[in-house]
């Protein structure tokens, strides 16, 4: 809100001069024709442009002199180029800039109302490339740590590295007692798109409660993994299992995940495609391609449809 003054205008707008030239984020100001009225020097200094150079231009105008500074120029104006004087505020892309230094952004639009009616859109430009590097350096130390410790910190089962450790000493022992072994590879299905709907928290979620299910759906003496930390896929380890074990824990499991009630807010069913294989000796195949083999065989059981199973002997 604002006083009623008929001397408040100029005041108003040399105010919100001084909140471009002093604001760290970018900011662009477009009136309701399609006219650039405004850009703030923080927003010259991100594209590399000179603002008053372009103030008085058309809006088009400004954006294709603005894409010159970007990674992908047709993939900035695809995404800024929707100029609906009425839409909510929005985040409308993150962008990679190449110029004048490479660094990312976040493009938000607001909508410019007075008295119900649309004057204009500003837009928001914020640099996060400080945010986005502090982000690659966490996964990288989360990656490190990872690699040195033997369990996934999200869901409390053992990590790669750890499984391939008892896989290499099954597979040693198989070898010696001439005896057999299984792998199987359990994919969530639609992990992509719950990420998607729901964020990243909530598939995490959905992650830890399927790994609780297949805690209690595995043998004693089986390991079960996350198969990559930043994957939505586990694998299990059947020491001495043939091909009839290995089917009936493995339809056992997706059963189990398949019967539980997910907390989602539309209180749909998750399902896994299970694939796996069993190592019979003689065979020349090491404990990689039997890790391979069931990766193959998660394929052929998605094919099968939602909540499929396919071992192979």
């Amino acid at each position: 809100m604002v006083m009623e003054d008929p001397d408040w205008s100029p005041f108003l707008e040399s105010a919100f001069i001084s909140v471009l030239e002093a604001a760290d984020e970018g900011i662009i100001v477009f009136d309701r024709d399609g006219r650039c009225r405004m850009i703030g020097r923080r927003a010259g200094e991100i594209f590399g442009v000179e603002p008053a150079a372009h103030v008085g231009k058309t809006r088009a105008e400004v954006l294709r002199v603005l894409a010159q500074a970007c990674e992908e120029p047709v993939a900035f104006l695809e995404s800024v180029g929707s100029n609906d004087l009425l839409d909510p505020p929005k985040i409308i892309a993150e962008i990679d800039l190449k110029q004048p230094r490479p660094r990312s952004i976040v493009w938000t639009t607001f909508p410019i109302i007075r008295d119900g009616s649309a004057w204009g859109r500003l837009g928001l430009v914020r640099d996060v490339t400080r945010e986005r590097s502090a982000e690659r350096s966490l996964r990288q130390l989360q990656a490190r740590i990872q690699e040195y410790t033997p369990i996934d910190t999200l869901t409390g089962v053992p990590n790669m590295r750890r499984f391939r450790e008892e896989l290499e000493r099954e597979h040693g022992r198989s070898t010696r007692a001439w005896d057999s072994y299984a792998v199987l590879r359990l994919d969530i299905d639609g992990m992509t798109e719950i990420n998607d709907e729901f964020g990243l928290p909530v598939g995490d979620g959905v992650l830890e409660q399927v790994a609780d299910k297949l805690k209690v759906c595995k043998r004693e003496y089986d390991v079960l993994a996350r198969f990559d930390a930043d994957a939505d896929e586990f694998v299990i380890l059947l020491p001495g299992a043939d091909a009839v074990a290995a089917q009936a824990v493995a339809e056992r499991m997706a059963q189990a995940v398949r019967d539980h009630a997910f907390d989602l807010a539309d209180r749909r069913k998750i399902t896994v495609s299970i694939g796996g294989c069993v190592w019979v000796p003689p065979s020349a195949e090491n404990a990689d391609d039997i890790v391979k083999r069931a990766g193959a065989a998660v394929t052929d059981a998605r094919a099968s449809g939602a909540g499929g199973v396919h071992v192979e002997s």
